[in-house]
């Protein structure tokens, strides 16, 4: 029987050099993918998860100073603010960076009150210039009321809720189609 040919060890399977050079284009091809394909969540998502760790942040903050905090959403819909009860009217919170005002860049989006919080005055009229009231607000005792706030954009809603327990939660829709 002849003897089966010998191979030298250099012809004999992928070097190293050979492997990390495969290895490297892949990687760039998966590079390249990742940055080409758009993962951002719809804008009302994005901005209702935003908003979550707002009010979660507010509701802390109203626990470790003792002072209320009061939130309403913009007038027209298109931002909302953080308030902080003054001497005789509701100021702007700008001393905390997840208190701060906030104006949706997305056209499509608006957010309203759905259920529970206080009766502003002038609720009826969308008149920028009225004074700032909180449409719901954070005790600092923790006695916080219920409330569902609807974050309304082009793809769908998310829907900010503070239940009887005083949970904060976060819930995403998909926009439903009418025939």
């Amino acid at each position: 029987m002849p003897a089966a040919p010998a191979f030298s060890t250099r012809e004999a399977g992928v070097s190293l050099l050979e492997t990390l050079a495969a290895l490297s284009i892949v990687a760039m091809l998966a590079t390249a993918v990742i940055v080409m394909v758009d993962f951002a969540d719809e804008p009302e998502a994005e901005a209702g998860e935003r908003l979550l760790r707002a009010f979660n942040e507010a509701r802390r903050e109203a626990l470790l100073s003792g002072e209320f905090i009061g939130f309403a959403a913009d007038p027209d819909g298109r931002g909302y603010r953080f308030l902080a009860p003054g001497e005789e009217i509701w100021r702007e919170r700008r001393d905390h960076p997840a208190l701060e005002p906030v104006r949706f860049s997305d056209a499509d989006l608006a957010l309203m009150l759905e259920e529970g919080g206080v009766a502003r005055r002038n609720a009826g009229e969308r008149d920028q210039t009225r004074s700032l009231a909180p449409e719901i607000w954070f005790d600092p005792a923790g006695f916080d009321a219920p409330f569902r706030y609807r974050l309304v954009g082009r793809d769908g809603a998310a829907l900010l809720v503070r239940g009887d327990d005083g949970a904060l939660r976060y819930e995403h829709r998909e926009r439903e189609e009418t025939p």
